[in-house]
């Protein structure tokens, strides 16, 4: 079995104020929004918005500024980061694989890992049926950068990945924005599945991939432009209205 982290932490998180830079560019101004244990946030908005810098002060791969983001009322720069990144499951945009098994890659930093636990993972995405067909299994060979595998087998394997902990909060920043439709379907299907529980935070430039969150966030310019469920960002006829029409629009000419 798996060890897991020392502390657990529960998944409430806080944005306070939150003003965030890269050197002299402001990307994230005045950034408040509070999101429970066990639901889902989506944050939409156009390229370059802050979208992704946001959720990665969560698990401080930057440091946010002191007292504007908080775990369980807890500031994360106050968290140790053995029990801060122990908690939280990141499925980036680029999925990273390496050189490896099948199965080191979705139990990556614990060698040993029972098959029994990376199948589990693995059964959570809709990969492990896949998997079965490969001549070695959970030992085949993914080759460097997961070659081997299809865009959307990759980007599953680093949810896979994600969810192998069981972490109370759970981060996918965009992780369907390279593959086709029809893989999209299997991958909503398997992210919905991953969300009930935990903590989750959605980034995507696709309307389709969000409209079951519990709240969406649309960002513009670093801002907080309009806040809702997706019923309600419609009836509203803001940027969010306009970026589903524009999409169903692309839908009908494909």
């Amino acid at each position: 079995m798996v060890a897991a982290p020392a502390e657990r932490l529960e998944g409430r998180i806080e944005f306070r104020n939150l003003d965030f830079s890269f050197g002299a560019v402001q990307t994230l101004k005045n950034i408040n929004v509070t999101v429970e244990c066990g639901t889902t946030l989506a944050i939409v908005g156009p390229v370059g918005c802050g979208k992704s810098a946001l959720v990665s002060l969560l698990p401080r791969l930057y440091d946010p500024p002191r007292g504007t983001v908080f775990i369980d009322g807890r500031d994360v720069r106050s968290i140790p980061l053995a029990t801060l990144r122990g908690s939280i499951g990141f499925a980036p945009q680029d999925a990273v694989l390496f050189s490896d098994t099948i199965a080191n890659n979705i139990a990556f930093g614990l060698p040993g890992a029972s098959e029994e636990l990376v199948r589990a993972a693995a059964e959570q995405v809709r990969l492990a049926d896949e998997i079965a067909t490969f001549p070695q299994g959970y030992q085949q060979i993914v080759g460097e950068r997961g070659v081997t595998l299809s865009g959307g087998q990759k980007q599953r394997a680093t949810i896979a990945r994600a969810l192998f902990l069981d972490p109370p909060i759970l981060i996918l920043d965009d992780v369907l924005s390279s593959v086709d439709t029809a893989t999209e379907k299997h991958l909503l299907m398997s992210i919905k599945q991953a969300a009930v529980g935990r903590t989750c935070l959605i980034v995507s430039h696709r309307i389709s991939t969000i409209q079951h969150a519990n709240r969406i966030i649309v960002l513009d310019q670093g801002r907080i432009v309009e806040s809702g469920t997706h019923d309600e960002l419609l009836a509203k006829g803001g940027l969010y209205a306009n970026m589903y029409e524009r999409q169903l629009l692309a839908e009908e000419l494909v």
